[in-house]
């Protein structure tokens, strides 16, 4: 298993822990959508004619933004370690699309 799925996997695990713990579900979905994209992708279920780096920097952000909200909002351990570990896989996405560039 490679990092890239890995963190995909893990995203998926967080963002879908915390669609059915959270009270609300529109940010969470969010970022399980695009936690499921990113394991489709890894895997190779998924081939989307897009330059990949446009597409992981959006998907990265599509995982950290509604993750940092969460994260903000959140009122117990367990949906405060599951929104810091998406968040955390949102951010490092998007900075290895953004590092290379600068």
């Amino acid at each position: 298993m490679s990092l890239h799925t890995a963190l995909a996997l893990s995203a998926l695990l967080a963002a879908g822990w915390l669609f059915f713990t959270a009270g609300t579900r529109a940010l969470p979905l969010v970022a399980l959508l695009a936690a499921g994209v990113e394991v489709a992708l890894a895997q190779g279920w998924v081939r989307l004619a897009l330059h990949a780096s446009t597409l992981q920097l959006a998907l990265g952000s599509a995982i950290a933004l509604p993750a940092l909200v969460l994260w903000w909002r959140a009122a117990g351990k367990g949906p405060l370690t599951a929104a810091s570990v998406l968040c955390f896989i949102g951010l490092v996405q998007a900075a290895l699309v953004l590092l290379p560039r600068l």
